[in-house]
């Protein structure tokens, strides 16, 4: 279903060797071990708690316009899933701030969408609109419940929801 590829700007990246519909497991993740902090090789799991994964998990690429969202399993990792249909060959990427509350993953992005920020956001970089979109298509449990206001952590380097900076102004 999934093979290793290589992109000359990206390095390796994950394809799909056969199409794969909308809303399947192509990778169930396992902790391979905890981050010390935020790094570009981390994955968010709570507000400081950073997740070092196995592969195919650790080496999707980032898209502006994903075709993958991430879940939380019961191995204490994520899962990825398709959003919509992939077709064979096709590059399989989420967008970092489904985990992500703040990304220092991609300085400078080359997904080559339309949708394109240029460069990876984190989820609490977003607008409103932009969180409610990565929402409906599937966030980590921990951005889930602060977006739901069910879990609002104090973020250690000032960084606010879009909504309380909209207020402020």
């Amino acid at each position: 279903m999934i093979g290793i590829g290589y992109h000359d700007l990206k390095g390796r990246v994950v394809v799909a060797t056969e199409a794969i519909p909308s809303g399947v497991v192509v990778c169930s993740s396992r902790i391979r071990g905890l981050a010390p902090e935020r790094d570009m090789y981390s994955l968010q799991k709570e507000e400081n708690v950073h997740l070092y994964i196995d592969e195919p998990g650790q080496i999707f690429s980032h898209s502006c316009d994903p075709n993958l969202t991430v879940r939380d399993n019961e191995y204490g990792a994520f899962d990825f899933v398709t959003v919509r249909p992939v077709m064979e060959g096709d590059e399989l990427s989420f967008h970092y701030g489904m985990s992500e509350a703040e990304s220092v993953a991609v300085a400078a992005c080359c997904c080559g969408s339309a949708k394109c920020q240029g460069r990876s956001v984190g989820f609490w970089e977003l607008t409103d609109e932009q969180q409610a979109v990565l929402v409906r298509l599937g966030v980590s449990d921990f951005l889930r419940r602060w977006y739901e206001g069910t879990s609002r952590p104090v973020m250690a380097q000032g960084y606010q929801p879009y909504a309380a900076m909209q207020m402020q102004m």
